[in-house]
């Protein structure tokens, strides 16, 4: 059977189209094909297996079956909602001319409330934008862990939108992305993620479950930039000799002036980020929100960084 995406769907109508893996001819698809009717709402980017016959005004999909990852199908056995496959969206949208991923407007990050999502950390967005500082506190540190009293989880329905952050996780839980999570104490971790929390994250480690805190994790990325990112890798050794780990309440966290990374971004501007371990990255900003920073490298590695990792960082 042909295999494809949800190009566009009108859930209220009950009607879309299908874009074909192999072919440029989009597909009608009605609801009334969808054989599984415990997930008929659909979402743009959801993959799809059918077969086609040929219709009045075109190409009509039959016999639809929404393709299903084993963490998908576990949590439809425990009634919890599903985050779609692809849910950041069908290839090509929210992507600017470079093929990066656009910031988007107030509006369009807005999220449905009716949409199976996970809810995202709460920011406080009433508070000042901080200064960029060169020299980092004078304590080690580590973020807080107040969010773990309220940790969010598959079929809450989210109150406010979501980050690039967010968006990212859940992307790659869905395509089940092969990937590296760099802990402190200089661990690496291959594995999958299997679910996002607000404090954490439980991945799969060579068939094991594992859930970390997030506050442990200073950078994450794809087994595909695993060897160009470690080609990259640099670090710094008056840094690293301070044996500096993960933050902790009582103390202040390295200041980061988000809107001088946008500025970075918007004029494609190489930055350095050296991390409390010493670990030093140099690349241009794919996107920024409040909890982590996307580089990609001067040798076009991508790698996310957690923002409270962050010993230092400058802009050129």
């Amino acid at each position: 059977m042909p295999t494809g995406r949800i190009k566009y769907y009108n859930f209220d109508k009950g009607f879309g189209f299908i874009a074909q893996d192999s072919s440029d001819a989009d597909v009608f698809l009605h609801s009334s094909a969808i054989k599984h009717p415990e997930y008929e709402e659909l979402r743009v980017g959801q993959r799809v297996k059918y077969s086609v016959i040929e219709g009045e005004k075109g190409l009509v999909a039959q016999n639809v079956e929404v393709l299903l990852t084993p963490t998908e199908r576990r949590w439809l056995r425990q009634g919890k909602a599903i985050i779609p496959r692809g849910y950041g969206g069908f290839p090509g949208q929210n992507q600017d001319q470079f093929g990066n991923d656009a910031e988007l407007s107030t509006k369009d990050k807005e999220i449905d409330k009716s949409e199976p999502v996970r809810k995202h950390r709460s920011r406080d967005t009433s508070a000042p934008p901080t200064k960029r500082v060169s020299k980092p506190p004078t304590q080690p540190t580590a973020t807080t862990n107040a969010a773990e009293k309220n940790e969010a989880t598959v079929g809450e329905k989210p109150s406010k939108q979501l980050s690039f952050g967010d968006l990212y996780i859940l992307k790659q839980i869905n395509f089940e992305t092969s990937m590296f999570f760099a802990l402190y104490g200089a661990t690496q971790i291959p594995a999958t993620v299997l679910e996002m929390t607000l404090s954490s994250l439980t991945l799969n480690n060579n068939g094991t479950e594992q859930q970390i805190p997030k506050t442990d994790v200073k950078y994450c990325y794809k087994d595909v930039d695993a060897e160009k990112l470690q080609a990259a890798l640099e670090v710094d050794e008056a840094v690293k000799v301070q044996q500096l780990t993960q933050l902790r309440d009582d103390t202040q966290a390295c200041e980061l002036d988000t809107e001088i990374v946008r500025q970075a971004r918007k004029n494609s501007s190489a930055i350095e980020i050296t991390l409390r371990e010493g670990e030093v990255f140099r690349g241009t900003v794919d996107w920024v929100c409040p909890y982590e920073i996307k580089l990609i490298l001067e040798n076009g590695a991508k790698v996310v960084i957690f923002r409270h990792a962050v010993y230092s960082l400058s802009v050129d």
